[in-house]
């Protein structure tokens, strides 16, 4: 029988949908995000959570080339027949490099699910190596494996040293697990009880010690770390797992190493005794991530996908932020990110490529001999590599190369000053400090004319913007002012001493290192300067201090506050005097109000200039006034009685003031 090609093409055309899943490379950012593509074109991205996902899928053949790329965002609880496959592969590499898996019912297969009644917040691992138990396990292969005395985690050291492999057990988080909890916490849970038959497993044999009262929907979690890179859960049993790799290489005894077990334990880790009486080191296991994000604001996605974009090492070396692991090709790159940044290239075999120095110029390559129980550790430079050989599985001088490119990116993105990892959503606590925060009130606010306006709020921030379009904002603590405004009016207070607290604890660094002012110049230029040193810009300072020393003064300090300064509301009035008697001398003398302030003819301003273009440049007296050349002491009285006269004037001025004010009252 013979198919024509009408039949054919829609047959083959699921076939291509179907093969075309399979992902080319995957990378995992310094926030755990995840960007994975696929070999029909497509790109998926993985929030740092793993609760939200985007799809972005190219057009296939059958539909028009301007349609573009069609960008999906789903739930990745809720994902769809259509991208579920993408998603599970995606999922199952970020569990297996992050530090806290993503479990949700409905994307865990039923066959790796088990129930488990165990407490799975914590667990115990042997405070000793000896040789009564059998938690510490070495294989023909070099590598070392601890399991935690309730079997509820096993960890694996490579042979080489440098990257280990940790297998626990995890509760799953599902909605009748939510049921469970709140049910459990009201105190009726005898109903769920036994909802959920149990059921056995090879796998799992936890002790009956730590058990809880319901049983719930668990599944084996395995994750890979780098030995430099440990998080805090497993640095206790990474710890045995050196020692007893240490021993095997001397062949010394066991029992010899409890001492060096007690300065081991980070935070979350306490030593005690069990019921038989052995010493125990209790740690924590991480759980699962919560179904739905409360950051998801943070949720940042790259830009829209292009057709065409390029080669794997083209879109791994274009990322704008850090990359911590990389899945190449069957090869596994992890970056370091640290005070010494390194890359690890796992090629498959057992063996590690691991750079050297900062510019990592070159690279050592470990391969664990079996048969001798050692290590062969070869130098590599990344300037001279050596030839592939005929029959390797891969070649060691490609590998060699991208890792090379991968550590100069990543030292490309340190300089430049980019931000290597964005902040991750599930690291975000809301409740710690909220955004915003509670809305602050305005404590104090006033115009100074000829300075600017000064405002002041129950969070501890100062505002003011000078006349000359300067602006300042600095942090100071008003918790004794809106102590006082409690008294009064509480319901407002209570509400402001809630931002005052905030305002205090994220103003504490700066407290501690001195208090600095942030400035906004007239140019658009932004400046950071200390209070105790602000140096050209003292003035403005200068005056957000006092407004704020002003600010948290009581109504009785406030009377005393500027006093002896040019602030001062008598000295403010002698001024303001002063200076309106020597306006109205001006004005007298300009107008000439009053006949005795004439000035004399022959002192009169034109005659004066005719006067001195005749004077020769010698008779110059020493203010500058022209002096006739037959000068004689009549000139001299004359310019007494001009004193005497601007004398008598004053007293007038002075008397006329007195008299407007007894008019007044």
């Amino acid at each position: 029988m013979v198919v024509t090609s009408k039949e054919c093409t829609p047959t083959s055309r699921i076939s291509r949908c179907k093969m075309a899943s399979i992902p080319t490379h995957l990378l995992l950012l310094c926030n755990d995000q995840v960007q994975a593509y696929f070999s029909d074109g497509s790109r998926l991205q993985l929030s740092p959570c793993g609760s939200v996902f985007v799809c972005e899928t190219p057009p296939n053949p059958a539909q028009h080339a301007l349609q573009g790329v069609r960008r999906v965002q789903q739930r990745t609880r809720f994902v769809t027949s259509e991208f579920r496959s993408r998603v599970l592969q995606v999922l199952e590499f970020r569990n297996r490099f992050c530090e806290r898996p993503y479990l949700c019912q409905e994307l865990v297969e039923q066959d790796r699910v088990v129930n488990s009644c165990c407490d799975l917040t914590q667990t115990k691992w042997p405070s000793t190596l000896s040789n009564n138990n059998n938690n510490t396990t070495t294989q023909d292969t070099g590598s070392v494996t601890v399991t935690s005395l309730d079997n509820l985690v096993t960890l694996c050291l490579a042979p080489h040293g440098k990257e280990f492999t940790v297998t626990f057990l995890c509760r799953i988080n599902s909605d009748l697990q939510m049921d469970n909890d709140t049910t459990r916490s009201s105190g009726s849970n005898s109903s769920l009880r036994n909802r959920i038959p149990m059921k056995d497993d090879k796998r799992k044999t936890p002790g009956n010690n730590d058990l809880v009262e319901t049983s719930s929907s668990c599944t084996w979690v395995m994750q890979h770390h780098s030995v430099d890179h440990c998080p805090e859960y497993w640095s206790y049993p990474l710890t045995l797992a050196q020692s007893g790799q240490k021993m095997t290489e001397n062949e010394g005894r066991k029992d010899s190493c409890k001492a060096t077990f007690s300065d081991t334990f980070s935070d979350g880790q306490k030593e005690g005794v069990d019921k038989e009486g052995q010493e125990v080191v209790t740690g924590r296991l991480p759980s699962a991530l919560p179904l739905s994000c409360k950051s998801s604001h943070l949720h940042q996605w790259a830009k829209p996908l292009v057709l065409g974009g390029g080669m794997e090492e083209g879109t791994i070396l274009c990322q704008h932020q850090g990359v911590k692991v990389c899945a190449l090709q069957g090869v596994l790159y992890r970056i370091l990110w640290g005070g010494r940044r390194c890359v690890e290239v796992y090629p498959g075999d057992g063996s590690v490529l691991v750079s050297q120095g900062v510019l990592g110029h070159f690279f050592h390559h470990y391969k664990y001999k079996p048969a001798t129980k050692q290590f062969q550790q070869q130098v590599l430079c990344v300037s001279s590599l050596p030839p592939d050989l005929p029959g390797d599985n891969y070649s060691t001088a490609r590998l060699v190369s991208m890792a090379a490119r991968l550590l100069e990116h990543s030292n490309n993105l340190v300089t430049s000053g980019a931000t290597v990892a964005a902040k991750c959503c599930w690291k975000d606590d809301p409740s710690a400090d909220p955004t915003p925060p509670l809305p602050s009130m305005l404590l104090e606010e006033s115009e100074v004319a000829g300075l600017g306006r000064f405002q002041a709020y129950s969070d501890g921030r100062v505002h003011v913007v000078f006349e000359d379009r300067t602006v300042l904002d600095a942090v100071f603590d008003f918790s004794g002012r809106v102590q006082r405004c409690k008294r009064h009016s509480p319901e407002k207070a209570e509400r402001a001493y809630d931002a005052v607290q905030r305002s205090i604890t994220r103003g504490s660094q700066c407290s501690a290192a001195g208090q600095v002012c942030r400035l906004l110049l007239p140019n658009g230029q932004y400046c950071t300067v200390p209070q105790h040193a602000s140096g050209h810009l003292h003035r403005y300072v200068q005056a957000a201090v006092e407004w704020a020393g002003w600010v948290q003064c009581t109504p009785e300090e406030r009377a005393d506050f500027y006093r002896g300064t040019v602030y001062d509301p008598e000295k403010k009035g002698a001024i303001a005097a002063e200076l309106s008697k020597i306006k109205c001398f001006n004005y007298i003398l300009e107008n000439a109000a009053f006949p005795w302030t004439a000035v004399p003819a022959r002192y009169d301003r034109g005659r004066m200039e005719v006067e001195s273009a005749t004077t020769h440049p010698s008779h110059l007296s020493a203010a500058g006034i022209p002096i006739p050349s037959d000068s004689n002491p009549t000139t001299l009285l004359d310019i007494a009685a001009i004193l005497k006269m601007t004398s008598q004037a004053i007293e007038d001025i002075n008397v006329l003031q007195s008299k407007r004010k007894d008019m007044r009252f």
